[in-house]
């Protein structure tokens, strides 16, 4: 059930039996495989390899938790949340290594090939679960199906904005941040400081890509963050 920014469910993911015995072993290990698909990228390339699929999984869905409290949500609603963003990128390593580690820009052939993983973890789920009927694998799917998606419609399925839900509309700017926070060398010497990313977010995308009501309370989670030292390091997928 949705209300404007706030986001709450009928079933608590700590405590729903389905969720604990079926779901959180199945992201457990799903997260474990991408972890090795990851494994994989290491030699595919001679410099290093900054942006970690299974790193990137956890980084999301941890802000994305902080979010929802800013948001107001409860601690129960915001660990569901953390929980369904977990498994966005499975779909991933269903496609080849070595489509993913280049050092020039992505051309849109490959941006399109590269946006299947989109469809690809869906399908993960729909075929491990045929016959299991919860909302937390309806959220799962609708995450991973449309995570990639813009305000205006312009995204990979061409889903508008007042198609997706505000837990996939919170997605896509958590996941984008994220994206951008972390190097690769077709970034150059962009600034990938928090301030920097913001800033982009802000200003060259802005509320065509965005939900911007959502986007500025996430921000400001991420600058009181900046604020307190608490950032990502330069090519560097650790806390500092």
């Amino acid at each position: 059930m949705e209300k404007g920014l706030f986001i709450h469910f009928d079933f608590d993911f700590a405590t729903d039996e389905t969720c604990q015995t079926v779901f959180k072993p199945f992201i457990e290990e799903e997260l474990a495989r991408l972890a090795a698909y990851d494994a994989q990228r290491q030699d595919t390339t001679d410099w290093d390899i900054t942006y970690i699929f299974h790193e990137h999984a956890q980084r999301v869905a941890e802000n994305i938790y902080r979010t929802c409290l800013a948001l107001g949500m409860s601690e129960a609603d915001a660990n569901t949340m953390r929980w369904a963003v977990l498994p966005h990128d499975i779909g991933k390593r269903l496609l080849p290594v070595d489509l993913w580690d280049q050092e020039e820009k992505p051309s849109g052939r490959v941006k399109k090939v590269r946006r299947l993983h989109t469809l690809l973890g869906a399908q993960i789920v729909e075929e491990m679960f045929p016959d299991i009927d919860h909302p937390f694998k309806d959220l799962m799917i609708e995450i991973m199906r449309y995570h990639h998606e813009q305000m205006d419609g312009c995204g990979p399925h061409e889903a508008p904005g007042d198609q997706l839900s505000t837990a996939v509309r919170l997605v896509a700017i958590v996941e984008a941040y994220d994206g951008w926070r972390i190097w690769r060398p077709h970034f150059g010497d962009r600034d990938i400081s928090p301030p920097g990313v913001l800033k982009r977010m802000r200003e060259e995308k802005g509320a065509e890509i965005f939900d911007m009501d959502l986007f500025e309370v996430f921000a400001k989670v991420m600058m009181d963050d900046y604020k307190k030292g608490r950032i990502y390091k330069n090519r560097d997928t650790n806390m500092s």
